[in-house]
């Protein structure tokens, strides 16, 4: 029975929920307090020093000079203003001076819990923004490592001088030295997830000897600082997994996702997806160098296909699904999407959603099985006229085919063997030699046809000829 307030829709353009950035405090402007002075990244809420190094966080609201932006950094002509927000993240990406003074390593780094573990097999959209802090008085230079790295555990380690963080980034940016000082460079990257992670560990990931670096001046110490600000993970799952089409009426789906272009299985290059047909629809979106992919499953109410009635042999159970989605209920008062049936009876689905009511029924039933198998236990090829050959009988409840008899003596070798229903009598001889007195072992290889399927099975047993 379906509602008749969707009969009068022309169209329905369905749209996800937009999925929530997993970094809870991405741009560095929720804090505990107002920063007054360097390494106090701990003041901005749920980030923190990941090893011995002591990053920084500046904010509009200090009273301070070089903690106030736009004016915020390690020299006095230090200048940028914050990407969004009040405020950033002041972290050291490549460090000369840790050589001699041997105390951190060659880059800082900040970590941050995620709002929600990662979903395994997820894709997810990852970014953040740089933008060096350049002075020559002071010999800051340019550099071009630095990423973003993921755990399933808080991790923090310490750093000895020149080296990095034992971790892989997820997202890095290599290759090429960050110069731009007045604006803000993205490092972006995708990645699908593990299962899990639940931590977000970001800075420069390379020694001091595998990053590049690039200065004015060829002036020993050398260092180099970059403001980071607008955190961002966010999954990309525009699709619901299953959709319905009221009647057959047609949907329209939004897969638009920031500032990606998109491309359709179906050919179409909007965000916009009109659907008139069931079926498999899949979509890639672009997105800097990354490609992200979802998929959903359309569904038209008017194909009501369920379980057909069943036949179970007895200690067999069936895996009853819902054919759609919404709110599921059955006739004996069990919920949930899947039913595992084991005893004999009627049973009636209820799915109620968008499109209506909908009742399904189907009767489940339990029969003995077995097929009965006799091969006799002894024989006596001895031509005598009395039990001199071995045949097998077989009994099924259902349609059945033999593929195949075999007979093996006690060490495995083949003695015997018969295709099909044809020439099944042994007359315990091999290759037309007479086999002497022993035991040996028979197997019969058989399918039953039961519910429209092949049901495999293999009997076995042993059989001693006499002589």
């Amino acid at each position: 029975m379906i509602n008749e307030s969707v009969i009068g829709i022309l169209l329905f353009v369905f749209t996800a929920g937009i999925s929530q950035n997993l970094i809870p405090n991405p741009g560095f402007d929720d804090l505990t307090d107002c920063p007054f002075e360097n390494d106090q990244i701990s003041f901005a809420r749920f980030w923190q020093s990941a090893t011995n190094g002591s990053p920084d966080l500046f904010n509009s609201c200090s009273a301070h000079d070089g903690i106030r932006p736009p004016f915020a950094g390690h020299s006095l002509d230090s200048y940028q203003l914050p990407r969004s927000g009040s405020g950033y993240a002041y972290l050291l990406v490549y460090n000369e001076i840790n050589y001699d003074q041997g105390n951190t390593g060659n880059s800082e780094y900040i970590e941050t819990s995620l709002t929600e573990s990662m979903q395994a097999g997820q894709y997810y959209f990852i970014e953040f923004y740089v933008s060096p802090d350049f002075n020559s008085t002071f010999h800051y230079g340019y550099s071009d490592a630095i990423g973003l790295a993921l755990t399933d555990t808080f991790y923090s380690e310490r750093i000895d001088a020149r080296k990095a963080m034992s971790l892989d980034p997820v997202i890095e940016h290599r290759g090429k030295v960050v110069k731009d000082t007045s604006g803000w460079t993205r490092i972006s990257g995708c990645y699908q997830a593990e299962g899990g992670e639940r931590f977000a560990i970001l800075g420069n990931f390379r020694s001091t000897e595998e990053t590049m670096v690039e200065f004015e001046e060829f002036t020993f110490p050398f260092i180099n600082f970059f403001y980071v600000d607008d955190v961002l993970i966010r999954p990309f799952d525009p699709l619901p997994d299953t959709l319905l089409l009221c009647a057959g009426l047609p949907i329209t789906v939004n897969a638009g996702f920031l500032d990606a272009t998109y491309r359709w299985n179906t050919g179409a290059t909007d965000s916009l997806m009109a659907i008139t047909r069931p079926g498999r629809y899949s979509v890639e979106a672009f997105i800097g160098d990354c490609i992200l992919y979802d998929t959903v499953m359309v569904l038209d109410t008017r194909n009501q296909n369920f379980f057909t009635d069943t036949i179970l042999c007895q200690n067999e159970s069936l895996q009853i699904i819902s054919p759609w989605p919404g709110k599921i209920s059955w006739s004996d008062g069990h919920s949930g999407n899947e039913y595992h049936v084991s005893v004999p009876g009627t049973y009636q689905l209820l799915v109620s959603n968008t499109c209506g009511d909908f009742v399904f029924t189907t009767h489940v039933g339990v029969e003995d099985c077995s097929c009965r198998v006799y091969v006799p236990s002894v024989f006596s090829p001895n031509a005598d006229g009395v039990n001199d050959q071995l045949e097998f009988f077989l009994g099924c409840d259902y349609d059945y085919q033999v593929r195949q008899f075999t007979i093996y003596d006690r060490w495995g070798s083949l003695v015997f063997q018969r295709t099909g229903l044809d020439e099944t009598r042994w007359d315990g001889n091999c290759q037309g030699k007479p086999l002497p007195p022993d035991v040996y072992v028979w197997m019969l290889d058989y399918v039953v046809m039961r519910n429209g399927s092949a049901d495999h099975r293999i009997d076995r047993g042993d059989v001693t000829i006499l002589r």
